[in-house]
C-alpha cells in the first residue's frame, strides 16, 4: 500500500482522484434525485437501454478493463531496464481508451437522435452529464497517458495507472447504475 504514496505524482493523484470522485457522486446523487422527483410527479422515467444498448455498454467495460489493465502492466514493464515494452503496454492502454471513446460517442448519438432524449430531458441531461464528464476525465487521461509514453523512464507510470483504475470504477458504477436499472429487456 505504501507504493502508492511513495511518489509526489501519486500523492497528487490520490488527491485528483478523491476530487473527482466527489463530483462525479455529486453528478450521480443529481441524477438519482431528477430520477425520485420524476417518478415522484408521476412521469415515466424512460427506458432507452435494450439487449443491443447493453452488449455496446458490455464492449465499453471491456475496453476500460483492458486499458486499465494494461497501465498496471506497464506499470510494473518500466521498472524494467529495456522501456520499450512499458512504452508499448502504455500504447495499447491508450488504444483502448479511445476505443471506449469513440464507443461512448456512438452511443450518445443513438440515445440523442435514435431515442430523441437529448439534454433538453431529465433522463438525457443527467446521462450525458455523467458520462460527459467520465469521457472528458477518459481524454485528460489519454494526454496523461501520451505525456508518460513520451519519456516513460522520467514519468510516473503508476500515478497514470491509478486514475486509470478510477475511471474504470467510476465507469461501472456508472454502468451498474445508469445503464442497467435503464434497461428494457422485454421482448428479447
Amino acid at each position: 500500500m505504501t507504493e502508492y504514496f511513495s511518489t509526489q505524482a501519486r500523492r497528487t493523484t490520490v488527491f485528483v482522484i478523491a476530487g473527482n470522485f466527489a463530483f462525479f457522486a455529486a453528478l450521480l446523487a443529481v441524477m438519482f434525485y431528477l430520477r425520485s422527483s420524476t417518478m415522484a410527479a408521476g412521469l415515466d422515467w424512460p427506458t432507452p437501454f435494450h439487449f443491443a444498448s447493453l452488449l455496446m455498454v458490455a464492449a465499453l467495460t471491456m475496453f476500460s478493463l483492458c486499458g486499465s489493465a494494461t497501465m498496471m502492466v506497464a506499470a510494473r514493464a518500466a521498472k524494467l531496464d529495456d522501456t520499450e515494452p512499458a512504452v508499448r503496454w502504455v500504447a495499447i492502454a491508450i488504444s483502448c481508451w479511445f476505443t471506449f471513446l469513440f464507443l461512448e460517442i456512438v452511443e450518445w448519438v443513438r440515445l440523442v437522435y435514435l431515442e430523441q432524449l437529448g439534454p433538453r430531458t431529465a433522463f438525457g441531461g443527467s446521462f450525458l452529464l455523467l458520462t460527459g464528464t467520465h469521457w472528458i476525465a477518459a481524454v485528460v487521461a489519454l494526454c496523461w497517458f501520451t505525456y508518460v509514453a513520451i519519456d516513460i523512464r522520467n514519468r510516473d507510470v503508476l500515478a497514470a495507472a491509478m486514475y486509470s483504475h478510477f475511471l474504470n470504477i467510476w465507469w461501472l458504477v456508472l454502468m451498474f447504475s445508469l445503464y442497467v436499472p435503464n434497461a428494457n429487456l422485454q421482448g428479447i
